[in-house]
């Protein structure tokens, strides 16, 4: 390569870089300079962090490991950084359980494994795990500690784990898979021993997805006018002036009756949002000491009006390192992480957002504002059927988080020869956090009541409640590791032995309480408020594990390396006596090409064959009989008689037995890998093929209560997670002044249970549901089908397929719940990721597209119950006969149905209730494919002699959008597909695939950043 440029009369130093080469520094001579790069073929040979904090070279990984690098992280400005994997990784799916501020983000690699356990992958920060802790309650998952709390400005890279040949040697918590975390170091700066850098942004956030509403229909019942309803099932909009809402002290709302299409948009507010990072990185004089200090404040506003819906973080951060000796290096990390969170509940009531999608479409819900008039309060509400002004539950409805978290580590490396390395590590990870949701109490008495259409306001008194939770979580983390690394036979033969013991302690103290009947309504939320004290208990829990465990690498003449692992866990989780397990990995790569003359198209060929072992252990306390307070149970309810009783206590075995006999959960995994690089890197493949099967499931199911116990712990059960990732790296064009990097990542996996007990309600076990009449759907984890199998009441067909109604006209559905052939499982996933380079401007954009699999929609079902769903103007609202319906004749004939369904018997309306219009609770399933746009973004990296002339070392200014668009499927113009409001931390992750009841709307956000180094 040749280049000829003018440099500054002070410069004595030129740096010379092109994409795609190795960049130089040569002293600056008198008159042209010829300077020759060389072909960097860094991208063939990475070294990538693997388990334990065992560095490798990437061409030696006998298994599938993605590194996702820190301008990858950073470009996707995203507050929690689990978001930022979102599409970039082949078989790992990132699911936010909602776009409010604070919320817990789910990733799960290569499907689901466990039913009734842990699905997420284990997080590894600098070789220290990390607790992912929660709090879930009111429809909300709120993230307490764990990765939420990292800076993505601090970290320098993710590497990915999937397979259990690669995660092995962290033992039982990576059956799932492992994400290690590699945070930034101290570094030189430009000419300097250190640097400032300061990396800031300011972002806007508005609603994106919304369900879709008519426009034709409003207040009423059964199509005629009613003043007092909360459905959109009343008479066609004339545009008349009409009362509504009760009479009150002599005095009754008006309005125009006429459409307010955005009555439902216009409620929400746009959000702001804040980011700023400030680091000091640096290295001492005589390059012994290296350090890394860094300071983020985070502050999200979510899209509800005000303060409401709001996110803080404050953290800091530290690591250092010093050679002390040239045998001995010690080094540390301390991280301390703030947060608030204030939620805004999704729950039926007084939510908001049962409040704002329950909305007749001729009100307007901006009008309500004035939160100090009657009509806008529970006292003269328009409707009394179960909602209230947004407004005023935003008001008068409590939902805080507060947590702290710290966690570090303290190594020690011994080197007593060049080729043995011996280390300690010391981690640990500590959060508490504080819980106060708040509900206020309605207390009505109707005294200014005029005329309440036949059912008072006071019909929403609710006794009101303070709930307080108060929850600590500590781990520590002890590794004792040994390294010796040599070359033998002229080089040729690469010997890697890494051996070392690993100890764990995890422990958890929660305390909750709760009062009703408040006595100030609203606004002190304090226990002390409540008359009757309903709830207070106390929970602790302790475990510890250790582990010994080996790795050896047998490299030969760089071209073949056999990897051979071993771990052998003691869990104090597991019966005395049964309390070890083993678990072995081997794995073995062939790069071919070296058998291959060098040529300018194959640069690079790998084969990969993997297979390994991981154990999970159980929960604590599952093993033996534990012990409750003292309770008994009614014909009508439980616990009509507890202890503490007249001065007296008492304690009783709990319902459920323990399993003496209990086995860890084991999961075995086989892989096998191509990795191709074609004309020096400008084209890459990454294709794997795995089977990964769990077996021995940890599940408490129930028995004949005869036995003395409700429910028992066991093992059993099987299930399977096969198939195909490709990851395909290409750069279609590559010039002195531009670079087009065009990415692609594709996977399929199928899951199957393959085996459960026949005993259990006919070899299913039910994982979540939603139960109610008709509209009842259940998710079950079934033999011989995919994870989330849903079933419902479905409507009965002739065998010609013609849908067979009763005496009234309506669909008749079965008796009992059945399989609709529909999961909650993705048929396949990908991803799309583009960077268009030219001089200094770097334009990028990501696409995250997943295609099949179900869900069900609380959303979907209330827009047919209230009437304000496109899909209830059905035919105008005009009588009609379902079409080519039949009733059955009872002797095994059917005739031609002639009863019309129409409005003002009530039958229209109760076709969508109650019937899910012909498809019974199967109508509130929605495909949860989707393409999103993740995130596109234009960054202008200020020229260097600009930057300079200022005194700086780097300037990049950023303009960026996230969830730009979302594609959904045709049936689901209701709610993003990841939503859910189901509670994670007591139903599990699986749980919360099954879809979502009152979810607040999605977001889209854009802004600009600024990055400045000194």
């Amino acid at each position: 390569m040749e280049s000829e440029r003018l440099q500054p009369s002070s410069a004595r130093t030129l740096r010379v870089s092109f994409v795609g080469m190795q960049q130089q520094e040569v002293p600056i001579k008198q008159g042209l300079m010829k300077i020759t790069l060389k072909p960097d073929t860094e991208v063939l040979d990475e070294v990538v962090v693997t388990a334990m904090g065992i560095s490798r070279s990437e061409k030696t990984l006998g298994y599938s490991a993605t590194t996702v690098k820190s301008d990858e992280i950073i470009s996707a400005r995203t507050t929690n950084v689990a978001n930022a994997l979102s599409g970039k990784v082949a078989g790992l799916q990132v699911s936010s359980t909602s776009s409010d501020p604070g919320s817990v983000s789910n990733i799960v690699i290569r499907g689901f494994s466990s039913i009734n356990g842990n699905n997420q992958p284990l997080y590894v920060v600098d070789g220290v795990p990390l607790q992912n802790n929660m709090f879930s309650g009111s429809g909300k998952n709120v993230a307490t500690g764990g990765i939420a709390n990292i800076s993505s400005e601090d970290i320098e890279s993710m590497t990915v784990l999937k397979g259990a040949a690669a995660t092995a040697l962290y033992g039982s918590r990576a059956a799932n898979g492992v994400i290690i975390i590699t945070t930034k170091t101290g570094k030189k700066g430009d000419g300097r021993n250190f640097s400032i850098s300061y990396n800031g942004s300011l972002q806007a956030r508005q609603v994106s997805l919304l369900p879709e509403m008519q426009n034709e229909f409003g207040q009423g019942w059964n199509g005629g006018q009613t003043f007092i309803e909360n459905g959109s099932w009343g008479p066609a909009f004339d545009g008349s002036l009409q009362v509504y809402g009760p009479v009150w002290n002599h005095q009754q709302l008006i309005h125009e009756y006429s459409a307010k299409k955005d009555n439902v948009k216009d409620f929400f507010d746009l959000g702001w949002s804040q980011n700023h990072n400030i680091a000091l990185s640096g290295v001492s004089g005589d390059s012994k000491m290296n350090y890394y200090l860094s300071y983020s404040y985070s502050n999200d506003d979510g899209i509800m009006p005000k303060d409401y819906d709001t996110f803080e973080r404050n953290t800091v951060a530290f690591r250092g390192s010093y050679d002390a000796a040239e045998w001995l290096k010690v080094s540390s990390s301390l991280n301390f992480a703030r947060t608030a969170t204030d939620a805004v509940g999704s729950f039926q009531g007084t939510s908001v957002i049962d409040g704002v999608f329950e909305m007749p479409r001729d009100i307007s819900i901006v009008d309500m504002k004035d939160t100090s008039s009657p009509f806008n309060t529970p006292e003269a509400y328009f409707t009394p059927y179960g909602i209230t002004n947004p407004y005023w539950s935003l008001e008068n409805n409590y939902n805080h988080t507060a947590s702290k978290q710290i966690y570090g580590k303290i190594q020690a490396d011994i080197k007593p020869i060049k080729e043995l390395t011996f280390s300690y590590r010391m981690g640990f990870d500590y959060t508490d956090y504080d819980v106060k949701i708040g509900s206020p109490q309605i207390a009505l008495d109707d005294a200014l009541i005029d005329n309440d259409y036949g059912y008072a306001p006071s019909n929403m008194n609710q006794s009101g409640s303070v709930y307080a939770r108060y929850g600590r979580h500590l781990e520590l983390n002890h590794d004792f590791l040994a390294n010796y690394a040599d070359k033998f036979l002229d080089n040729r033969l690469d010997v890697n032995i890494n051996a070392g013991v690993n100890m764990n302690e995890r422990s958890f103290t929660r305390i909750t309480g709760q009062t009703d009947d408040l006595t100030f309504h609203t606004g002190f939320w304090d226990l002390s408020n409540g008359a009757t004290k309903t709830t207070l208990g106390e929970n602790q829990n302790k475990r510890r594990l250790v582990g010994l465990f080996g790795d050896v690498t047998l490299g030969w003449d760089d071209m073949v390396y056999l990897n051979l692992t071993a771990r052998n866990d003691w869990s104090s989780t597991l019966p005395i006596d049964k309390n070890s397990f083993f678990y072995p990995g081997a794995t073995l790569s062939w790069i071919f090409t070296r058998l291959i003359p060098e040529n300018k198209v194959l640069s690079f060929g790998k084969l990969r064959l993997a297979y390994g072992k991981t154990g999970n252990d159980a929960n604590p306390y599952q093993t033996g009989v534990t012990y409750i307070q003292g309770a008994a149970n009614g014909y009508y309810g439980s616990g009509i008689a507890q202890f503490p009783m007249n001065g007296s206590n008492a304690f009783q075995a709990s319902n459920t037995k323990g399993s003496s006999t209990l086995k860890p959960e084991m999961t075995s995994e086989f892989e096998v890998g191509l990795n191709l690089q074609f004309f020096n890197g400008r084209l890459g493949i990454d294709a794997s093929y795995y089977n990964r099967t769990t077996n021995d499931q940890i599940f408490t199911l129930p028995v004949d209560p005869s036995t003395g116990y409700s429910y028992m712990v066991t093992n059993f059960g099987k299930v399977r997670n096969s198939g195909v990732e490709l990851v395909l790296n290409t750069v279609p064009i590559q010039t002195k002044d531009f670079r087009w990097n065009l990415d692609f990542n594709f996977a399929k996996n199928n899951n199957k249970v393959i085996a459960l007990p026949e005993s259990l309600e006919g070899g299913k076990v039910s994982i979540y549901r939603f139960s109610a009449g008709n509209d009842a759907v259940y998710m079950y984890a079934e033999e011989g089908k995919p994870m989330g199998q849903f079933y419902t009441y479905l409507p009965k067909y002739t065998e010609s397929g013609q849908p067979i109604v009763d005496a009234n006209g309506q669909p008749v559905l079965g008796t009992s719940v059945e399989d609709t052939g529909k999961n909650m499982n993705n048929d396949w996933s990908g991803g799309v990721s583009t960077a268009f380079t030219y001089k200094g401007f770097t334009l990028s954009a990501a696409l995250d597209i997943r295609k099949g699999g179900y869900m069900f929609s609380r959303t979907k079902n209330l827009m047919q119950f209230t009437g304000n769903g496109i899909a209830t103007t059905y035919n105008g609202r005009r009588p009609f006969i379902i079409p080519n319906s039949v009733v059955d004749n009872g002797d095994g004939t059917y005739s031609e149905n002639t009863t019309p369904i129409y409005q003002h018997n009530g039958s229209y309306q109760t076709y969508f209730n109650d019937y899910g219009y012909g498809a019974g609770g199967e109508a509130y399933l929605l495909d949860r494919s989707f393409v999103k746009l993740r995130n596109i973004s234009l960054t202008w990296d200020v020229p260097k002699a600009w930057v300079r002339a200022m005194s700086l070392s780097g300037l990049a200014l950023t303009v960026f959008c996230n969830n730009v668009f979302t594609w959904t499927a045709s049936d689901n113009n209701f709610v993003d597909p990841e939503s859910t409001t189901v509670s994670q931390a007591t139903y599990g992750d699986l749980a919360t695939q099954f879809g979502e009841l009152y979810t607040n709307p999605s977001c889209r956000t854009f802004g600009c950043s600024l990055s400045v180094k000194f």
